[in-house]
């Protein structure tokens, strides 16, 4: 028999239930204040599943209380019809479940459903519920999908639909919750590298705990260590026939702030092909190493070669920096020059003049040009030699950080390689705009829509596609360009050629 918890007792004005009993004709009587109850047996079953199954297939019961008695144990259930707190219909069941028996008796009361239509809980329809799962695959968010509904006459509340869409979230995202131990195992179980191209797999994935006892400490507290690596096949295919990487974190994504660290790489048209994404509790040297690891594993797991990359474009993290040429040992690393160039902005708020700051900045897009270290070293002596004097503080900070630490922001630094990481930093915006709606997620939640980031990305570079997404091994000269350059070559033009 099914263990029951007991509610608060419930309390009649009359004779207790176990005072009642019931006679051959199988009824029973319930005196209270209120109203005279008269119960007849209906039916009875074999055991406690057949009978909640009976009632579930009638759809109009939700169960009310219970009460233990010397002979068993009776569950009522009221009609759902009306709201739980406010006035009950008088139609009502219970079930019977005796101490000396297996079996279970189902009664009901005489009295007839006496709700009225304004009483009624308002209940939508199935074509209702089947209109929100269509619009919630969608991707829209609530508010819209209650303006449609109610553009469409659907007769529903703005409660009705969210907490519709919480049953959704539940069912197709899981629990909103989730311990360490769980996220472990979740991993555990997802790391399987799967037959298909694109589905999305764990490639690798860290846990540590605070203690080392096998409690489920939740994955926020302090001591407690996760990363895990999301990709597919194909994702790590294309990986292993590039050589430039571009890595950077994000945030805003889920609940708890854990940083998600995504890395890619541009092809000859400077379009970015991620690679996966990982989900850490920090974004610390270790944090990037694993993900630099994992890309360098995963990719040996699928294709069987070594990856070995040539160069990274970030931006002026050292966590990032310090990881690439630990893991790879390779310290070519492209400063992001859109990073540079805003940081440059701010620290420019010194300078009075608005004249001088424009005058400075279109010397600064200047050097960005510079085509070779060489020229790169000497152009930026002729800069300090004609700012130093005006504009000391400023000089000063510039050859600091942008000469002497961070100097690798100019195109010649790394031919053919992207001088920015604005592509990363687009189809982070993306995740934000069309995978969680600038919602924070909870982790739980976030791990399956991280799944389907990772395999729409994947699938969307299925050369079966009708319009796929090509990685580029060489530049596209468009017409324009080969003409422009025909009547350049044509021209008399002087061309002055570095010696």
């Amino acid at each position: 028999m099914t263990n029951f918890v007991l509610t608060q007792q419930y309390e009649s004005s009359s004779e207790s239930d176990e005072d009642m009993e019931i006679n051959q004709e199988h009824v029973q009587e319930r005196k209270t204040a209120r109203r005279k109850f008269k119960w007849v047996e209906d039916k009875s079953f074999h055991n406690d599943l057949d009978a909640e199954m009976a009632i579930k297939q009638e759809r109009q019961w939700s169960r009310y209380y219970s009460n233990k008695g010397h002979d068993g144990i009776k569950v009522y259930y009221r009609c759902n019809r009306v709201k739980f707190r406010g006035k009950q219909c008088s139609a009502s069941i219970y079930l019977y479940y005796p101490n000396d028996s297996n079996k279970v008796v189902l009664f009901r009361s005489t009295s007839e459903h006496d709700h009225t239509e304004s009483d009624e809980r308002k209940v939508f329809s199935e074509e209702a519920k089947q209109i929100i799962v269509e619009l919630f695959d969608l991707r829209l968010k609530p508010k819209k999908i209650y303006e449609l509904l109610q553009d469409r006459n659907y007769k529903i509340s703005r409660n009705q639909v969210n907490n519709y869409l919480t049953h959704l979230r539940r069912k197709k995202l899981g629990p909103s919750t989730l311990s360490l131990g769980e996220l472990e195992a979740l991993c555990s179980r997802r790391s399987t590298m799967p037959e298909c191209e694109d589905e999305s797999f764990v490639v690798s994935y860290i846990v540590s705990y605070e203690d080392d006892d096998d409690n489920d400490d939740d994955v926020i507290e302090d001591g407690n260590k996760f990363r895990f690596f999301l990709s597919t096949k194909r994702l790590l295919t294309t990986a292993s026939s590039s050589t430039r990487l571009h890595a950077d974190a994000t945030y805003k994504l889920n609940w708890q702030g854990f940083p998600v660290l995504v890395i890619g790489t541009s092809d000859y048209n400077r379009k970015l092909h991620p690679f996966g994404l990982a989900v850490c509790t920090d974004e610390k040297q270790p944090d990037f190493e694993f993900i630099f690891k994992s890309i360098s594993d995963g990719v040996e797991r699928v294709t069987h070669s070594n990856y070995t990359p040539e160069a990274l474009t970030a931006d002026g993290s050292g966590a990032i920096r310090n990881a690439y040429i630990h893991i790879f040992d390779n310290n070519k690393v492209v400063m992001c020059w859109a990073h540079m160039r805003r940081n440059v902005n701010k620290k420019l708020s010194i300078v009075k003049n608005k004249e001088t700051t424009q005058e400075i900045l279109d010397d600064i897009d200047q050097l960005q040009l510079c085509e070779s270290e060489k020229v790169f070293r000497n152009a930026s002596s002729l800069f300090l030699k004609k700012w130093i004097s005006r504009e000391e503080e400023f000089s000063t900070y510039f050859e600091t950080e942008w000469l002497q630490n961070l100097n690798s922001w100019y195109e010649g630094y790394n031919i053919f390689t992207s001088s920015t990481n604005n592509a990363l930093e687009a189809t982070n915006r993306v995740i934000k705009d069309e995978h969680t709606f600038r919602e924070r997620q909870p982790l739980s939640r976030f791990f399956t829509i991280a799944n389907d980031i990772v395999h729409n990305w994947s699938k969307a570079r299925n050369p079966n596609q009708s319009d796929p997404v090509v990685f580029s091994t060489e530049p596209t000269i468009t017409l324009k360009k080969w003409t422009d350059a025909y009547h350049f070559a044509k021209s008399s033009k002087s061309v002055l050629e570095q010696p």
